[in-house]
C-alpha cells in the first residue's frame, strides 16, 4: 500500500518539466481560461473545451480511449461535440477493425469522430489517441476548488469489462454529471480518476487548493488504478443532492472523505502525506490560478 501511495504521489509531479517547457505559451492565445499552466482534465478557450488523451496500446484504445477523453470534457462541465483520432497500425484491415470498435464507442455515447490520421510506419509499436472537443454548459468546473469542510465523492463505475459495458457505464456516468450540473448543486472541484489512480488525483486537487483531507472510506482497493470514475468535491449540504441524483441514475456513488484546513492527507489516525511533503508538491507543482478565477480562493 505504501509503495502504491509514492507511485500516486509521484504522478502529481512527473510530467512537470513538459509543462514548463510550454509555460509561456498560454499567454498566445486569446481567449484561453484554462491552458498549460492550469493542468487541468482540458483547456478552455472561450466556451470551447480540448482534450488529448493517448497514446494507448492499440488494444485498450479500441475498447475505451475514446470513452476517457470524453470523460474528461464532462468533468470541465462541456457537453462533448466531436472527436478525432489518430492511429499507428500494422495493416489496413487492422485498422478497419479497430474503426469498428471506435465506431461503436462513438455511436454508444454519441460523439462522432469527424477526423483524424491513420499511419502504418515500420518499426512503431499499434497505438491510438483521441482529441474530443466540447462546449461549456456554464462556468468551466476546475480541479483547484476544493473547500474546507467539503466532501468528496466518487461517482461513476470503474471503467472495465467488454466494450458493451464499458459504453453502458460511460452512458450512466456523463448523464449522472449532466442531471449533477443541471440540478443546482454546488460543485467546487472535480476530477477524473485516471492515471494516477483515485488517491494521486485525489493529491492534486488538494495541491491546488491548499488544502488537506481525511480519508474516510476507501472507494478501491487499489489507490492507483485507472478508474475512469469522478471525483467531486461540494460543501457537505451539497452530498445528498449528489447521492440521489446517482441513486435516480443507478450510478455508484461513495463518500471518500472531507477536505481540511491542515495541509496533511490522512486515513483514520494514519498520516498518508505529511505537512512537510505537501509544501513540497506545491511548491515543485508549476501551476497558475484559471484566469477567471484568480480572485477566488483555490
Amino acid at each position: 500500500m505504501k509503495h502504491e501511495i509514492q507511485k500516486s504521489i509521484d504522478h502529481i509531479i512527473e510530467t512537470s518539466p513538459i509543462r514548463r517547457v510550454f509555460w509561456r505559451m498560454d499567454d498566445q492565445v486569446q481567449g484561453l481560461r484554462y491552458g498549460i499552466q492550469q493542468g487541468d482534465d482540458g483547456a478552455v478557450v472561450d466556451d470551447l473545451v480540448y482534450n488529448m488523451e493517448g497514446p494507448y496500446p492499440l488494444k485498450t484504445g479500441r475498447k475505451t480511449g475514446l470513452l476517457h477523453s470524453i470523460t474528461d470534457i464532462v468533468g470541465m462541465g462541456a457537453k462533448p461535440l466531436y472527436a478525432f483520432n489518430a492511429m499507428q497500425v500494422e495493416s489496413v484491415e487492422q485498422a478497419r477493425e479497430v474503426s469498428k470498435d471506435l465506431k461503436k464507442q462513438a455511436n454508444g455515447v454519441g460523439v462522432p469522430i469527424i477526423g483524424g490520421n491513420t499511419q502504418m510506419e515500420n518499426g512503431l509499436a499499434p497505438c491510438i489517441s483521441f482529441v474530443v472537443v466540447g462546449r461549456l454548459m456554464g462556468e468551466p468546473v476546475s480541479d483547484c476548488g476544493c473547500k474546507i469542510g467539503d466532501k468528496v465523492l466518487m461517482v461513476g463505475h470503474v471503467m472495465d469489462g467488454e466494450l458493451g459495458e464499458r459504453v453502458y457505464r460511460a452512458k450512466v456516468k456523463y448523464k449522472t454529471m449532466f442531471d449533477i450540473y443541471g440540478g443546482g448543486v454546488q460543485v467546487n472541484a472535480v476530477k477524473d480518476a485516471s492515471r494516477g489512480g483515485w488517491f494521486g488525483n485525489l493529491c492534486e486537487m488538494l495541491v491546488k487548493s491548499r488544502k488537506g483531507f481525511k480519508i474516510t472510506s476507501v472507494p478501491y482497493q487499489s489507490p492507483t488504478r485507472y478508474m475512469g470514475t469522478y471525483m467531486l468535491s461540494v460543501p457537505k449540504k451539497e452530498a445528498d443532492k449528489v447521492v440521489s441524483i446517482c441513486a435516480g441514475n443507478k450510478c455508484p456513488c461513495v463518500e471518500v472523505g472531507q477536505v481540511m484546513k491542515g495541509l496533511h492527507v490522512k486515513l483514520a489516525d494514519e498520516t498518508l502525506v505529511t505537512p512537510a511533503k505537501m509544501r513540497k508538491l506545491i511548491k515543485n507543482m508549476p501551476y497558475r490560478k484559471p484566469r477567471k478565477l484568480r480572485s477566488r480562493s483555490c
